[in-house]
């Protein structure tokens, strides 16, 4: 039998696949899963070593950085994609995530 730490790790790791563009905070998945911040962010450590907030943050980058390296879209419409409303929250984000400039990271050979 699955236990309820792993079942709740699976249905957060679905709602960030479908929803990470729109959710970028701990609020909305906490809210649909029924679960308080602090209860997600200890299952997610302890199942995986990340909090639910870097889980989040995690599949977020993600995306940011295969938009950058294989669209031709603007870092602009970059962040727009992602749900950020300001292009310089997500510059912010990026840097703060990556320690590089989403501009450095899309002129850098990878």
């Amino acid at each position: 039998e699955e236990s309820s730490g792993v079942k709740l790790l699976r249905e957060f790791k679905t709602l960030i696949e479908q929803n990470f563009r729109e959710w970028h905070k701990m609020a909305g998945y906490t809210s649909s899963l029924n679960v308080s911040a602090k209860h997600l962010s200890f299952t997610t450590k302890n199942l995986t070593g990340k909090t639910a907030k870097e889980m989040i943050q995690d599949r977020i980058i993600l995306e940011a950085k295969r938009l950058l390296l294989h669209t031709n879209l603007s870092i602009k419409e970059v962040a727009y994609d992602l749900g950020f409303e300001e292009p310089l929250h997500f510059s912010s984000f990026f840097k703060k995530c990556t320690k590089q400039s989403p501009s450095d990271f899309k002129s850098a050979k990878h």
